[in-house]
């Protein structure tokens, strides 16, 4: 009986190791996924639902920092990815293989080169990398303060980190 409730132990530790909480700016739960930054995802979103809820909310301040032709140019590699691989069925089962754990580099290596997609994955690669609000920075250093205190002061980045995730 001992046995049966340290494998389910171990079995449930390994299981909530792979939970990654969503939070937003209030230290909250996310009410939003995370964005769609995969070709997997972006390949069967219409470009019309691409530039209003992906692109649009992102647009003006885009607009600022690379100019009207360069988000011009995202919108119309998204419409040669989806192009490209709905025309592809060999092109399709490669992307679609690809999941969570494969890598962001490796899921958009595996597309052709032509058309160039280099705009569009620099934008996807930006919202992978959005930097965070003063909010969240603010949250983020209140658990360090509370976590690492004058007793846990040896702790490791790692072991941080650790607490960071769980929280």
């Amino acid at each position: 009986m001992l046995r049966e409730i340290a494998g389910y132990a171990l079995r449930l530790v390994k299981g909530l190791s792979f939970v990654q909480g969503e939070r937003d700016c209030r230290n909250n739960a996310a009410a939003q996924l995370a964005l769609p930054v995969f070709p997997q995802h972006l390949y069967k979103m219409r470009t019309s639902y691409f530039i209003e809820h992906v692109l649009g909310p992102r647009r003006e301040m885009m607009i600022k920092a690379w100019g009207e032709e360069l988000v011009d140019l995202i919108e119309q590699e998204h419409r040669a990815l989806v192009e490209v691989v709905h025309g592809s069925a060999p092109l399709q089962r490669i992307v679609d293989s690809h999941s969570f754990q494969t890598m962001f580099n490796d899921t958009w290596d595996a597309l052709p080169a032509q058309p160039t997609l280099n705009h569009l994955r620099l934008f996807c690669d930006g919202l992978v990398y959005t930097f965070a609000n003063t909010t969240c920075v603010e949250s983020d250093f209140s658990i360090l303060k509370c976590e690492k205190d004058a007793y846990r002061t040896c702790l490791m980045a790692l072991s941080l980190e650790g607490v960071f995730q769980t929280k």
